[in-house]
């Protein structure tokens, strides 16, 4: 059966996450994901004093992983332009060191939100920049990894002489999210995983309604062109592994599906539109939503999804029992 993530996702609650993993292994829930900021970007500029929506989230999935023998915990992504990107990638080395590298999933991401460059009084690179960083980053990632030592001299980051201490006796998992075809192309090259991110032309200032737009279609063309990659990069077409994470979980009547579809668009500013074809949403009765599942792993070539931690208990009481081994 295709692996279930809880995505973290605006979750505000740490004092009770010795509950939720207790729930989350009792349901079987395969791992945990997380975003990365330091604040929510698209928040509003002084949020409520008792919100966590700023937490640090390598801490809280540290505590995840001591909670739970199994979960496996990763970050969706971790920003490599704040500082060099060694003291990341050290971070999940110590994980993995600590729980097991096949539990970690070591997430790295070249950075979009302006919001956050400038509250730490940091330039925001151009997206070219940005993701020759994230080139460089992923190498010495890869160097350090694979055998324990890096010696790279980059025009963005640098390792000189450096080696991986204390070295893991199974790396983590290296994992990149994006949609764009240079991003994709990286993937090909260094990643061991690629959460399939919405393609550069529906790309939008409103994050939300450019996923709520993109097609499984257009991740098809995206999984095609990962697969080129891979190979050109002289790897097996299946060696970097694929997930989504779904936005939208909504279990309803079949009659309900183009009233909610209509609601669920209006939130986000958009007319309506049937939301059957977008790879992020699932709307409707618990056979119908298995069987979209089960089109997404077919077509897509998925390993896992990610659900919102908030509707796990939901999820595996009606959608799971009706999902292929």
């Amino acid at each position: 059966m295709i692996g279930i993530f809880a995505n973290l996702r605006r979750f505000a609650f740490p004092g009770q996450i010795a509950d939720y993993v207790q729930q989350w292994d009792a349901l079987g829930v395969d791992g945990v994901v997380s975003g990365d900021h330091i604040f929510r970007p698209n928040a509003p500029r002084q949020p409520a004093p008792e919100s966590h929506l700023g937490m640090d989230q390598l801490t809280i999935l540290t505590v995840v992983a001591t909670l739970s023998p199994r979960l496996r915990v990763g970050t969706m992504v971790s920003n490599v332009g704040f500082q060099h990107p060694v003291l990341l990638i050290r971070k999940f080395a110590q994980l993995a060191a600590l729980y097991g590298g096949d539990r970690v999933l070591a997430g790295f991401g070249a950075g979009w939100a302006r919001r956050e460059f400038d509250a730490l009084g940091l330039e925001m690179p151009p997206h070219g920049a940005r993701l020759g960083r994230l080139e460089e980053s992923l190498k010495i990632a890869r160097a350090l990894y694979d055998d324990g030592f890096a010696d790279i001299e980059g025009d963005f980051v640098t390792a000189r002489a450096l080696p991986l201490t204390p070295r893991p006796e199974v790396s983590p998992r290296v994992l990149v999210a994006g949609g764009s075809p240079r991003l994709i192309e990286l993937a090909g090259r260094y990643a061991d995983h690629l959460d399939v991110n919405v393609p550069p032309h529906r790309i939008s200032k409103i994050e939300p309604q450019g996923r709520l737009q993109t097609t499984i279609d257009e991740l098809e063309e995206s999984v095609r062109l990962l697969e080129d990659a891979t190979t050109s990069a002289g790897r097996p077409a299946e060696a970097v592994q694929r997930s989504v994470v779904i936005d939208t979980l909504s279990i309803c009547s079949n009659s309900e599906v183009e009233h909610e579809s209509e609601r669920i668009c209006a939130d986000v500013s958009l007319p309506a539109m049937s939301l059957d074809a977008c790879p992020y949403a699932l709307i409707g009765e618990p056979r119908s939503i298995a069987a979209k599942i089960q089109e997404l792993r077919e077509r897509l070539g998925l390993s896992w999804i990610a659900i919102p931690f908030a509707c796990a208990n939901d999820f595996y009481a009606n959608v799971v029992p009706h999902l292929e081994p």
